[in-house]
């Protein structure tokens, strides 16, 4: 098995066919990983000149990089002392916050039915400066504190919207953004004086390239010419925008395929050929402004590009990570606003003497939502306090998993409630109605959800190839080790009776000893399933998809119980209020996810033949040979 065959698999899903972008407490001991050096390291271009990294005071002040979390899961590792849930906002800075937050709560809590939230009123609100530096005249709050800033506004979907792809402009200009651009536009980002966008997504991309969009260097002036269109832009007519747009550039010493790559431009839409197009009149979230944006010869300057010309590739990464935790958060806000209105309705309505609060299938309904909602809130904070925490931290594979997650239950929660409403859930206008609408659009804005699924097994099989190689290699020459087969042979090892020795339970509340046996268990049986399929399949593994999503829900099903025990084992010991109930979800949440990971696990090592697979395959090679329906009506003679 060669290590790197799965860095190229990977790239090629940054982009989908159709455009779409992919790619504790303070005490808490920390170790220092293999990042460190990574982050300490130039990036060379392609020029040969190298691209210092410069570590801001932030940065400096946090904990040493630690191993992935998430990555790890797949070769059978886990970092115990990560069970210890993130207290990054030190108590009088929780205050203060909560100080801040009370007026947007008040704002945003009371109804609005016709009245629209205007720019101004934003601006006047402050939320457009959440997580600018104070150094430009914003509030200069970490991941943590900006995404719990947002959550008032994020109970109005269609503000958001807005408000979270600004904020994702502001996370890249941070991290990636040169001095000079820093100083040109964040002080006007912090007062809503230029609201960030992004323009990435295309109805109609190529076969081959990266985008319809192109840009070329003209030597001559050092001038870029941006020409293309992008769609599904949310926008702000009337408003000066500052568009971050992803266009397809080629290197001038390197023709054809191997000298194309991407760039990130910084476009104003008061230059000289931006031009606002036609509105998409999408399914969910109908009072978003959610537009085409055409570029004609609009020229930009060397001080527009983002990061380095023709690896945009690479500071995409840092662009989805920023995208997907504060999508995940609008995900989680609906979530829990759908939850509380089915609980108002079983508790308001009476069915044949009966409130339907007091009947099974409501209770177990709403405790699923319940668990779901719990679950995403607890994903997400997890992981924006993994980067407030710890320097450079690597959860690329945890805001993946995040937004796969929240996104999959959200859609979940909104249609099962259909069925207990009834026939009248989907008149116009009704909670339900608008709830379901709102919610297949966030599943389907931006990157699918089956490509984020790739995404997530891809990134996981990668690491664990590195970690692997060896063991693999032997498995898959049996004559050549027959120590090693032999030892294989008498492992008393199973997916249905995994061993495990990582005593997570020493890390928990003892009431949660349970659980984390069961997160054990999970993460022992993916190691297993990820070995088999390297051991299986070789080279190909990346062929197997229907495997490969399966991978994908167990690392999201782990995820999502390891973030729920570690929120639920903090509240518990501090005494937070109803923390008795949160140990039960917790653990309901973990019981229900390790019998998921079995089962998809067994289906992994049962193989094409065992899981139906095969047949499935088969069958689809006939509806599309029929182009459709095949069978004949069921009432035919044949004679």
């Amino acid at each position: 098995m060669r290590p790197n065959l799965f860095s190229g698999a990977s790239r090629l899903l940054t982009y989908s066919r159709n455009g779409k972008l992919l790619t504790r407490g303070r005490s808490t001991k920390a170790t220092s990983s293999s990042l460190d050096s990574q982050h300490q390291d130039a990036a060379t271009t392609e020029g040969g000149r190298s691209e210092s990294v410069e570590e801001s005071p932030e940065q400096q002040q946090k904990l040493p990089t630690r191993e992935p979390l998430a990555k790890n899961f797949f070769i059978g590792v886990v970092d115990k002392e990560l069970l210890a849930y993130p207290e990054v906002i030190p108590r009088d800075e929780m205050a203060q916050l909560e100080n801040t937050l009370l007026p947007l709560k008040n704002y945003f809590g009371e109804p609005r039915e016709t009245e629209e939230t205007s720019p101004e009123t934003l601006r006047q609100l402050g939320l457009y400066g959440l997580n600018v530096s104070t150094d430009f005249d914003g509030k200069g709050f970490g991941w943590s504190a900006s995404l719990m800033a947002s959550e008032p506004d994020s109970t109005d979907i269609n503000v958001t919207l807005s408000l979270q792809t600004h904020r994702v402009v502001v996370d890249l200009l941070k991290e990636v953004g040169t001095p000079l651009q820093q100083q040109r536009y964040l002080q006007d980002l912090a007062t809503g004086k230029l609201i960030g966008t992004e323009a990435i997504y295309e109805i109609s991309p190529p076969e081959e390239d990266y985008f319809s969009t192109q840009a070329e260097l003209v030597q001559e002036t050092g001038k870029w010419h941006l020409n293309g269109e992008k769609s599904f832009v949310i926008c702000t007519p009337g408003e000066r925008q500052l568009f971050l747009v992803l266009a397809q550039t080629q290197q001038p010493s390197v023709p054809g395929v191997l000298g194309r790559g991407t760039t990130i431009f910084l476009v104003d839409s008061q230059q000289e050929g931006v031009r606002l197009g036609e509105k998409h009149a999408t399914f969910g979230t109908r009072k978003a402004e959610i537009r085409r944006v055409h570029f004609d010869h609009v020229k930009l300057g060397e001080d527009q590009v983002v990061g380095l010309p023709h690896d945009g590739n690479r500071y995409s990464e840092k662009l989805v990570r920023s995208s997907r935790l504060r999508g995940s958060l609008v995900g989680v806000s609906l979530a829990k606003k759908l939850l509380n209105e089915l609980a108002q309705y079983t508790v308001s309505t009476t069915q044949c003497g009966v409130q339907l609060q007091d009947l099974e299938l409501p209770r177990i309904h709403m405790s699923r939502a319940l668990c779901s909602v719990y679950a995403m809130e607890s994903m997400l904070y997890l992981s924006a306090g993994l980067l407030d925490e710890f320097r450079a931290q690597d959860v690329t594979l945890e805001s993946a998993i995040t937004k796969y997650y929240t996104l999959r239950q959200l859609y979940a929660i909104a249609t099962q409630n259909l069925g207990l409403v009834g026939p009248k859930s989907l008149l116009v206008g009704e909670a339900t109605e608008l709830g379901l609408r709102d919610a297949a659009q966030l599943c389907t804005q931006g990157e699918s959800l089956d490509t984020l699924g790739m995404f997530i097994a891809l990134t996981g099989l990668q690491h664990a190839g590195q970690a692997m190689n060896t063991g693999v290699r032997k498995s898959r020459n049996p004559l050549f080790n027959p120590g090693h087969i032999f030892a294989k042979f008498l492992d008393t090892n199973s997916i249905d009776n995994p061993k495990t020795k990582m005593q997570l339970s020493e890390h928990v509340h003892p009431s949660l000893e349970a659980a984390s046996q069961c997160i054990e268990q999970s993460v022992a049986r993916l190691q297993m399933a990820v070995e088999l399929m390297f051991t299986k399949h070789g080279n190909a593994v990346v062929e197997r998809q229907s495997e490969m999503q399966r991978l994908a829900e167990v690392g999201t099903l782990i995820y999502a119980m390891w973030a729920s025990v570690a929120r639920a084992s903090r509240s518990y010991c501090i005494g937070l209020p109803l923390a008795d109930h949160e140990l039960l979800t917790a653990t309901a949440i973990c019981s229900e996810g390790r019998d998921r990971v079995r089962t998809l696990c067994t289906e992994i090592y049962g193989g094409h033949f065992v899981n139906n697979d095969n047949t499935l395959v088969r069958l689809s090679k006939q509806v599309a040979k029929s182009k459709g329906y095949f069978a004949v009506h069921p009432l035919t003679f044949n004679f």
